[in-house]
């Protein structure tokens, strides 16, 4: 009996896990633009923050690229503003959400290149300064927003890590 209610669990449990894992082909990221640039929270260091490295995005090291993770209290919650952007030519909007966030920071040429947010969708509240989870969703996920001009605006949002083929045109070597 005790290996049934376990079975259950797990079976009810998997399903939740692996809806929030996006899945895509390389040869077809899909893009979320907006022409205004996307709202970045906690891009900013705390230098006296502990160097935390759980709830991190997932990354595979880009050449000449240097990732530096931004050092923020454990758990770092922060609030992403609905925002409207363009997808495959059509107006969207992404609703507000509470997230508790790990980030990192994409350096390529010492220029900021690109932000990975790993996700973690929650609600929490702060009680004497600190964050206090009060649930949290059973799902990780990741994001990155690339610089695509070169001019410090974050227009492009994809699902997932920062992939190698989307560092832009400013920030690739010039070949001789």
């Amino acid at each position: 009996m005790r290996y049934l209610v376990a079975a259950l669990v797990v079976l009810m449990a998997v399903p939740g896990v692996f809806a929030c894992d996006f899945k895509h082909d390389p040869v077809s990221i899909t893009q979320f633009y907006r022409a205004e640039g996307w709202a970045l929270p906690s891009v900013e260091d705390n230098p006296l923050a502990p160097l935390e490295t759980h709830g991190l995005p997932r990354f595979e090291l880009i050449p000449a690229s240097k990732p530096q993770i931004v050092r923020h209290e454990f758990p770092y919650v922060v609030s992403f503003p609905a925002q409207e952007f363009e997808l495959k030519g059509a107006r969207q909007k992404i609703r507000a959400a509470q997230m508790k966030v790990g980030v990192l920071r994409w350096l390529i040429r010492d220029r900021i290149v690109a932000y990975s947010y790993g996700l973690t969708p929650v609600t929490a509240h702060r009680d004497q300064g600190k964050w206090i989870i009060d649930r949290e969703a059973a799902c990780v996920f990741d994001v990155t927003f690339i610089d695509d001009k070169g001019d410090g605006i974050f227009r492009v949002m994809v699902h997932g890590p920062f992939p190698p083929d989307l560092v832009p045109s400013w920030a690739r070597a010039k070949e001789d």
